[in-house]
């Protein structure tokens, strides 16, 4: 690293409207159409984050908050070690956690609610 220049490794969400298709329903929690336009982006990683501060914050409906619980704290675990991998400079760890990370979302898919 340079005096002026930093060398940073991310993980983005390559398509973030394909990601939506896939994870509709998770989508649909964490940013109702009701509510004020979600900031950009919304990948994958914001997705995973704000899916935590609705059930952390309790802004779910009691039952869905109850089903999704666990699974969210999976999908917060891997996002946290996937960032963990890329401030470590360690590609193949943080391709394994984006894995880890895309299943556990798969996961909770499955435990959604239906809009």
């Amino acid at each position: 690293m340079g005096q002026y220049l930093q060398i940073r490794v991310i993980a983005q969400t390559y398509d973030e409207v394909e990601a939506e298709k896939r994870y509709k329903r998770l989508y649909a929690l964490a940013w109702p159409t009701a509510a004020t336009p979600a900031e950009a982006p919304r990948g994958l990683l914001e997705l995973t984050a704000t899916l935590d501060d609705r059930v952390r914050l309790g802004d779910l409906p009691g039952p869905d908050r109850a089903a999704l619980l666990a699974g969210v704290a999976k999908a917060m675990a891997a996002k946290t070690a996937l960032e963990a991998a890329l401030g470590d400079r360690d590609p193949k760890a943080a391709d394994r956690y984006s894995y880890a990370l895309e299943d556990a979302l798969a996961e909770l898919e499955k435990l959604a609610p239906r809009s």
